[in-house]
């Protein structure tokens, strides 16, 4: 039932958008990494992983439709989750490196960075931007909004 290397990524070969995560999911073994089923993968590894890809969801959809988007788009060829980086992807537009764990393993603090807001940690340096661990609690929408239009000053 478990994939023991995933290529220690899901997602686009050549993605726009990078979240960084310190644990992958369990994977199947027929799993595609480059074109994940997301819904098994979410009936595998449960509500946990069901957060994770509706906060990055609701980060990477062109609209208000991130359900939709998830669903039938997220993880399918502009966005990637790398595991465990020590480096970042080249060629992504945009670097999303969710918890402190992430940050120390790609070698980044928070003292590098412009602080977004006084509210979240939310901290933002050229294409990188430092975020908590996806989760409700550390990242409401209210949150997701301003990472949204960050993101989005810059097209």
């Amino acid at each position: 039932m478990t994939k023991a290397d995933n290529d220690n990524g899901l997602g686009g070969k050549l993605p726009s958008i990078c979240l960084y995560l310190p644990n992958p999911p369990t994977l199947w073994a027929e799993c595609e990494p480059t074109a994940p089923d997301l819904t098994r993968l979410i009936d595998i590894n449960g509500n946990h992983w069901r957060k994770i890809l509706t906060i990055f969801a609701k980060i990477c959809a062109p609209d208000d439709q991130w359900r939709t988007y998830r669903e039938h788009d997220l993880l399918q060829q502009y966005e990637r989750i790398e595991f465990n980086a020590d480096t970042l992807v080249s060629g992504c537009r945009w670097h999303l490196v969710a918890g402190k764990v992430s940050w120390q393993q790609l070698g980044f603090d928070e003292g590098q960075f412009r602080r977004v807001d006084d509210q979240w940690g939310v901290f933002h340096r050229d294409n990188i931007l430092l975020l908590p661990y996806f989760d409700y609690r550390q990242l409401p929408n209210a949150a997701l909004a301003k990472v949204r239009a960050l993101m989005r000053a810059d097209d």
